[in-house]
Order: structure tokens, then sequence, then C-alpha cells
């Protein structure tokens, strides 16, 4: 092998470029190519403990209650998530940090010369969290499912449990056009033997995910009952539905402690454990708070993106007591944004301010999403634009932007500082 092929990558820059190549949305439902790199790497199998997240809402917020838990106890944690904000670097985690350029480089080439040339954009990654996990010896590594189960890059990895988070009505074009069909999908992820382990679930989705567990020997189990959170009046999540993911993440680490015995460092107990993961948790743009300045308003940040987080959003606002002057709104254009726009007109009697996205050609256009909502809708050219005049209409009174993770990327591309609690 030549040191040109070696070296796929000279600099982080020519690894961005290549993932720029492959295309964030390209999708290749197959595992044959991220089988044959695990196998080369001999990393089929990893040796460490892994735990596969999957479900529509709330995979994010309960894998980071998940590394949460694990850090209290001492271990040494890999957290692979996505989307990422501002570069692919937020996506693995290890202990809660990214890692830097040089190490990122080298990892992909050692990727590239186990087979990887031929990898998708998210397969590349998913593959790259599993060496790097490895490389610095993880006690678990923890991987959030990108968009279904049975196909995704994350279920090539052989693994000690799956964690199944609310699962609703999203992505219909790909999982199918019922909840049912999403929930069969999600399912697929499950093997013999295979511990998998959920919460909260709508009675149909449930049922399904209770048949395909009989049908391939895998042992369902709900947390309901399982565990309890401390009395702790600190939580690094907001809102009612974070205690529903802590709840699921901690059955979950229990479930994980039974196979591997991990046990607290000597200066802390169980309780110290769950109440340090409670409130040490936090991942961007999940209903987010942003303290007014001299250049924004009072902001709130959430992903929200569909009909169940919607539901979430506007009952964690109840709960808050929080009423939105403005809200900023912005969606995919595989949205089914007929059902959306109510949700979002439901949740302010104030402005509502529709930017045009600058850096994602599959948004909906500002102009096209404008004709579906009623007259309080303004059509702002960029973000930026419908900051500053948020800023101008209201003051200092709180505004929520939300709609799409991607349009939170565009504020954190403008305000960066903010990306990190």
């Amino acid at each position: 092998m030549s040191e040109t092929e070696r070296n796929f990558f000279a600099t982080y820059e020519d690894f961005e470029a290549h993932l720029q190549k492959l295309g964030l949305f390209h999708m290749d439902l197959a595992h044959s190519r991220i089988d044959a790199v695990l196998n080369e790497a001999e990393l089929k199998r990893p040796d460490y403990p892994v735990a596969q997240v999957i479900g529509t809402n709330g995979k994010g917020s309960t894998s980071s209650f998940l590394s949460a838990f694990g850090q209290a106890t001492g271990l040494t944690v890999g957290l692979y998530t996505s989307p990422h904000f501002i570069t692919p670097r937020e996506r693995i985690l290890i202990n809660g940090e990214m890692l830097d350029e040089e190490e990122w480089c080298d990892v992909a080439n050692d990727v590239m010369e186990c087979g990887g040339k031929e990898l998708t954009y998210f397969e590349l990654l998913t593959v790259m969290a599993v060496f790097f996990f490895a490389d610095y010896e993880v006690d678990l590594g923890i991987f959030e499912a990108g968009l279904g189960g049975t196909h995704d890059a994350t279920t090539a990895i052989e693994r000690d449990l799956v964690v199944y988070t609310p699962i609703g009505l999203d992505h219909a074009d790909v999982l199918g056009a019922t909840v049912e069909d999403i929930a069969r999908d999600k399912a697929g992820a499950m093997r013999k033997d295979l511990p998998a382990i959920t919460h909260v679930q709508e009675k149909s989705v449930m049922t399904v995910l209770k048949d395909e567990a009989q049908k391939v020997g895998a042992a369902l189990v709900t947390s309901e009952g399982t565990v309890t959170l401390p009395s702790t009046t600190r939580i690094g999540l907001t809102g009612k539905h974070q205690k529903e993911n802590a709840l699921l993440a901690l059955a979950a680490f229990r479930k994980l402690v039974e196979k591997y015995g991990w046990s607290p460092a000597d200066i802390m107990d169980w309780d110290d454990v769950k109440e340090i993961g409670v409130a040490d948790a936090w991942i961007a743009g999940r209903f987010q708070h942003i303290a007014a300045t001299d250049m924004l308003p009072e902001l709130y940040l959430d992903g929200a993106h569909n009909v169940p987080a919607f539901a979430v959003l506007a009952d964690t606002l109840q709960e808050q007591a929080i009423k939105p002057a403005v809200v900023i709104f912005g969606c995919m254009e595989n949205k089914d944004i007929q059902t959306l726009v109510p949700k979002v007109q439901g949740l302010t009697e104030g402005a509502i301010l529709l930017p045009q996205f600058t850096e994602m050609d599959r948004a909906e256009p500002a102009e096209r999403l404008a004709t579906h909502f009623d007259d309080r809708a303004q059509v702002c050219e960029s973000l930026q634009e419908a900051l500053t005049r948020s800023k101008e209409l209201v003051g200092d009174a709180p505004v929520l932007l939300c709609g799409s993770l991607y349009l939170l990327a565009e504020f954190f591309a403008l305000y960066p500082e903010f990306l990190q609690r």
C-alpha cells in the first residue's frame, strides 16, 4: 500500500471535504459495507459494552442521561449522537469532550485502510465512533441510531442493550406511513437474547415491540416501576418529559450494571450517582434557555420537529409558565407542514417569523411555508434578520426558536458561544 493510499486524508479539512462529497442525506439501506469494515478491523463485536438508543423523540437526551450516569460511576464513556450543529466532531464524545482534529484525521485514515472508502456519510461516522471508543478503551459505548432501526448503521454493531425512546410519526417517507410501520422498522434492531428496554409508548407501538421481541426471542422489559429518580431539585434538561427520559436511561444503566458489576467510586454511593447523573446531563438545543443580551431577546431553543415533539414542547412551556412573545420557525421540506402549522400557531399570540435557511437546501422555502400560516407570519431573508426583528418587536420578552435541529445549527453558527453549557 502506497503512502498516499495509507494517508487518505492529510488534514482534517480533507476529511470534511470527503464528508461533504458523500452528502449528508444520502442513504443506502444495507449493512454490507459497514459489516465489511468492522469485520476487517475485528470490531464487529467491540471489546467494550455497547448500548444502542432508538426512537423518534428523546434519543439524544436519553443518551446524554445514560452517559452522565456512567461518568458519575467513574466509567469512561463514549457517546455517539447526531446530528451536529457546527462540526462533525460534536457527534463523538469521550466523557462529554470532543476530540481534536488530528485524532479525527488519524482515525478516518484507519477506517479507510479497513475498506471504508465505500461507506456513506452516516456509516463512516458510525464506524469512526466504534474505532475511537476502542482507542480510548471506554467502559461503555453509547450509540444513538440515526434513522429507524432495521437498517440503521448502528444496528450493524453487536450490542449489549437496545433502548427504545418514544416512537411516533416521523420520516414517514422512509420508514412507513403509520406509527405501527415506524415501530416495526425500529423493532427490527432486536436480536435473539439481546436485552431491550422501553418506557412510555403508545399502546399500538408497545404491541409492535412486544410482538417483534417474541418473534425473534429478544428480552424486552419496561422500565416502569423498576427505578426511581432522586428527589433532586436540579435536572440538567428541562421538562417533565426529561424525567421520563432520565428514568429510561437509569433503568438501562441498571441493566448494564447487573451484567457488568460496575460500582461507584469509593467516595460515592448509588444515590449520588443518580443525583449527579440527573443534574449533569445536558445537550444543546433541548429547551435550551439563553438570557437576553444587547443583540438578542431572551431565547428558548428547541429542536421539536414533529407532532409528538411539539406536544411535549407545548406542555413544557405551560409547565414553566413561559409564553413566547414571538416564535421563529423553520422546517425541512419532507415534514407534514399542514399538521405542524396549527401546533406552531398555538404556541404564541404574537408574530411568527419564518427565516430562509442559508445552509440547508432541503429546507422548506420560507415564502412557500408562509402560505400555510395566518397573517401573523413574516418571512425573513435569514435567521439573523429574524433574531434582529424579534428583538425590535418584543425587546427582552421570551422568543421561541424551533422546528428543526438544522435551524438551530444556523443559530449556533452565528453564536457558537452558546453551544456549550
